[in-house]
């Protein structure tokens, strides 16, 4: 689903409360994805979601800390919420325990598989 991130509202308060001017946008609700998945969809984005998480934890970190300029200490809490968005929409999405049926090919299967053109991109 293109275009599908949720759009956090409490991320975008955080982000204007600590000098952020995002403007007003709102994203598909968390429940309205899990309908789609419900049928079929298999692509979610929520790089947005995750853009969001990470900037308001670095505007909240800085504004909390005005004295610390090193990367290393604000992109620690950065992360954090990356990964903590991350987790909250794979369980959200019902992907928790699925890794296993995911299964790869080898280095030399792929490389097989490109030479005899079997990955080229199909444009239908």
């Amino acid at each position: 689903m293109h275009g599908s991130s949720s759009v956090p509202q409490d991320l975008l308060e955080i982000i204007r409360q600590n000098g952020g001017a995002m403007k007003e946008t709102y994203g598909v609700p968390v429940e309205e994805i899990q309908e789609a998945i419900k049928f079929g969809v298999r692509k979610i984005n929520i790089d947005t979601d995750v853009r969001l998480a990470m900037t308001a934890a670095i505007r909240l970190y800085l504004t909390q800390n005005p004295d610390k300029f090193d990367p290393r200490d604000y992109l620690k809490p950065a992360r954090e919420a990356a990964k903590m968005i991350c987790k909250q929409r794979y369980l959200q999405f019902g992907c928790e325990g699925q890794g296993s049926k995911i299964k790869g090919d080898s280095l030399q299967v792929v490389a097989g598989k490109y030479a005899l053109g079997q990955l080229a991109q199909m444009v239908n």
